[in-house]
């Protein structure tokens, strides 16, 4: 079999390395054109994509050499969203579809003018943040793409506009289109992979935008299949992108760590590690780790390439928040809604509900209502739990600044319940550290120990350790037991020994009912009083008042 031949089969089979040993020998016997795509697309999928660029910009020198203009369109077509996605460089993917659009002028029926459409689409949507112009030319590609019989196309286009109209609000014609489009990707339907993985991740990217986490898990796990089944490389950089922004969510941060240092250091730049970046430096805040977050965003050059921007300086706002700078929170989120057009919605919310914390923590309650009053509206459209709970969370944030605790109170606690039923662990503890605080002004100091004690277990399951120090002096506040305790964690057998102590019963009782020795329950019940704070000879009285109040009975 010919070199040129057995590169094409091995692209089929997701075979990149022998692809590419293929095409290199085709082009040592003849430098073609054909050959030079072929290289291009194998280099793509390994990652190199100096030398996709270069091979596709000598395909489209050879194309045009012997007049044959579409297939020159094509690659210029390709090459603009191989310099977008390899290097972020949209001008420079601006002009090679703007080539492209040159050479299809006289040709109205080209097939490849579909494409043009839909890779411009994509552009003007997660670059540019133009939706409306991304919605004419992603409906204008699926037309085009149909009527030429590119299955492929089509559904690839009608995904990019699914987001689109989910990014604007419209989350129920949005979500029809990437069902649609995605249930084409799994079924087999969609011939080339990386579009089959690339509508599953869309979709994903759609549920993640509007934190619908439940179908979020299931459409990654469906890209991450179908990456692996054809072939992985860098079609895995998306999909391992998106699981770990779920993963973070769901507060497994150890997993999400090791997805995205992966993404990272298998490319150079690349809109998929620049996006990993951004997550990891999210992940850093939440754990705390604020100089290691202030880096990973500091390698992203400001955000703008990849259209990351607002999404960077919504990121820097939440870290200024949980540095207690409330000034530079709120100046950052404004900068963050700056750069986002009123009718992208799902843009804003991150910045919004920062903006609203922020506000109401430098006491400014009017600007605190009137940014949660705007997370409260996209909310209402975009209708998830963990969205309804952010603008619960940012209400009650507005109302403690305007000095209504009862207010604040009820919407902490709605906030903490839906992001329980969210499965988002982190912000669940936090709106019940916030209900503490609530419950405290409300002079319910006994609901608020108990409260906070609930946070500050969720905070140390999750390993975040900044958060935790906030519940722990809040818990000395409310709980005269809890002053100077150095540490909560008690190991399974402390909670059985501290169950009996505050039943009533003898340390020989409790020996006998956990078949210990006696020297060993002294032992449990000394390390007990040492992390509640107990002391002296109402030692045992302290420890049996907390079981009761922290529900150990």
């Amino acid at each position: 079999m010919e070199p040129l031949a057995q590169g094409r089969q091995a692209l089929e089979a997701g075979a990149w390395e022998q692809a590419r040993a293929s095409f290199e020998q085709a082009l040592g016997q003849e430098e073609t054109a054909e050959a030079l795509e072929g290289l291009a697309v194998s280099a793509r999928w390994l990652g190199d994509a100096s030398r996709a660029i270069d091979a596709g910009e000598r395909a489209f020198l050879l194309h045009r050499r012997r007049g044959d203009d579409e297939a020159a369109a094509r690659v210029a077509a390709l090459l603009s969203l191989e310099v977008l996605e390899s290097r972020g460089d949209a001008a420079v993917a601006s002009g090679w579809l703007a080539r492209a659009r040159d050479l299809l002028r006289d040709r109205p029926l080209s097939p490849w003018n579909a494409m043009v459409d839909g890779i411009e689409g994509g552009l003007a949507g997660m670059y540019e943040r133009d939706l409306p112009r991304a919605s004419r030319l992603l409906e204008r590609a699926a037309t085009g793409a149909r009527q030429a019989g590119n299955l492929d196309g089509e559904l690839l286009a009608r995904a990019q506009l699914g987001l689109v109209l989910v990014g604007s609000g419209q989350v129920t014609d949005g979500m029809r289109l990437l069902d649609g489009a995605a249930t084409g990707a799994v079924s087999g339907e969609i011939a080339d992979p990386s579009s089959a993985v690339a509508v599953c991740c869309l979709l994903t990217m759609a549920c993640l935008a509007v934190r619908d986490l439940e179908r979020a898990a299931q459409w990654s796990r469906y890209a991450m299949d179908a990456a692996a089944s054809r072939g992985g490389g860098t079609l895995f950089d998306y999909p391992r992108t998106d699981r770990a922004a779920l993963l973070i969510w769901q507060g497994r941060w150890a997993e999400a760590d090791k997805e995205l240092r992966g993404v990272i250091a298998a490319t150079g730049w690349s809109r998929p590690a620049a996006l990993a970046r951004l997550r990891l430096a999210d992940l850093r805040r939440r754990q705390g780790r604020f100089a290691e977050a202030d880096a990973a965003l500091d390698e992203l050059d400001g955000g703008a390439r990849g259209g990351l921007a607002p999404l960077v300086s919504a990121v820097r706002a939440a870290l200024a928040l949980d540095r207690g700078d409330a000034g530079e929170a709120a100046r950052q989120a404004e900068a963050s809604l700056r750069l986002v057009p009123a009718d992208d919605l799902v843009e804003q919310v991150d910045a919004l509900e920062v903006l609203a914390r922020a506000r109401a923590a430098a006491g400014d309650a009017h600007a605190a209502h009137r940014a949660a009053a705007e997370l409260v509206a996209i909310a209402g459209k975009l209708g998830t739990r963990a969205l309804r709970a952010a603008a619960e969370l940012a209400m009650g944030a507005a109302a403690t600044a305007s000095r209504d605790p009862e207010g604040a109170r009820a919407a902490f606690e709605r906030a903490g319940d839906l992001f329980g039923l969210a499965d988002a662990p982190l912000e669940a503890a936090a709106a019940r550290l916030e209900l503490a605080r609530a419950l405290v002004d409300t002079d319910q100091p006994e609901a608020a120990a108990r409260e906070a004690t609930a946070a500050l277990a969720g905070f140390r399951a999750l390993g975040a350790a900044h958060q935790a120090q906030r519940a722990e002096r809040l818990l000395a506040e409310v709980d005269p037991a809890a002053r100077g305790r150095p540490d909560l964690r008690l190991t399974p057998r402390e909670v059985e020994v501290l169950r009996l102590v505050g039943q009533g019963r003898s340390n020989d009782e409790i020996a006998s009912g956990l078949f210990l020795s006696v020297r060993t329950v002294e032992r449990h019940v000394a390390n007990i009083y040492a992390k509640i704070g107990a002391t002296g000879r109402t030692a045992r009285a302290t420890a049996s008042a907390f079981a009761h109040r922290n529900g150990i009975i």
